[in-house]
């Protein structure tokens, strides 16, 4: 006997697991902002913390709105991302090539790797004060900076990546004729891309991060030194809502450079197991 039902559109599994597992976590993702959002109410509402060190959030964020609709924020915006993506570039255009040439090379990688773990404990905010005295409150001071602290995990990235790739695909490579640069480009990149991913996502963030700190500090043109003039003047409700600013563009940075990495590395199965 032949049923007469029509079958429904089939949804594949992977989709529907995907389906379940958004849910659930999207629930609970709102919930800690609405959490977050009413500790913050209520600790302003109930005086708990005096109002020259707090505002209520509902003030802050209409502070935001409002600020938005002014030109001073949005040239801020730019400064900050303009000194951001000059970093990022720059640690792009430095820490791959270096990255896949002390990688590639067993002894360059252990001639490097104390001068490499010295520098990079180094902490950046601490040659702030340098920097501001030979640069003053400028682009430059943010840039000294900020670039030196993107090239360290790009590089280390770039370097492991490298160096996990399995010897036996290149030498098998190597036996099929291919040269240097061809197993370079076939065999060598392919296999690092997701520790270079990676390396590129934590440099976006750690330059977003730092680029911000570092006009906060020097007063160098940006959203940071927004929230500095704002805290000098005690403008309580304006340091908030340009922190809030700030907030945004690091979210903003992190969500963007997640799903960049999402996709360049798709093929991966880290990430195909969690599409």
């Amino acid at each position: 006997m032949v049923s007469d039902a029509v079958p429904s559109a089939s949804v594949p599994p992977s989709a529907e697991r995907r389906a379940r597992r958004a849910v659930p976590a999207l629930v609970s993702q709102v919930g800690a902002v609405v959490v977050v959002l009413a500790v913050w109410s209520w600790l302003a509402a109930t005086d708990q913390v005096s109002d020259a060190a707090l505002a209520g959030s509902v003030e802050s964020f209409a502070r935001l709105a409002a600020v938005l609709g002014t030109s001073e924020p949005w040239t801020a915006i730019g400064q900050t991302l303009t000194a951001w993506s000059i970093s990022l570039a720059v640690a792009l255009a430095v820490a791959i090539p270096l990255g896949l040439l002390l990688g590639g090379s067993t002894l360059a990688y252990r001639s490097s790797r104390f001068t490499i773990d010295f520098l990079r404990t180094i902490p950046a905010l601490g040659l702030i004060p340098l920097a501001a005295l030979v640069y003053g409150a400028s682009r430059e001071a943010v840039l000294i900076i900020v670039i030196p602290a993107c090239i360290w995990p790009l590089l280390l990235q770039t370097i492991y990546g490298v160096r996990d790739t399995d010897p036996v695909t290149v030498e098998t490579a190597r036996s099929y004729g291919l040269g240097r640069w061809s197993i370079l480009g076939r065999v060598v990149l392919p296999s690092a891309l997701p520790y270079i991913a990676t390396g590129v996502r934590l440099s976006a963030i750690i330059a977003m991060l730092l680029a911000i700190s570092v006009e906060l500090l020097v007063l160098a043109p940006g959203v940071g030194a927004l929230i500095a003039v704002a805290q000098r003047n005690g403008e309580t409700v304006d340091v908030y809502a340009y922190t809030l600013l700030a907030g945004f563009l690091g979210l903003g940075v992190v969500l963007l450079f997640s799903r960049l990495e999402r996709r360049i590395i798709a093929w991966h199965p880290s990430v195909r197991g969690h599409r």
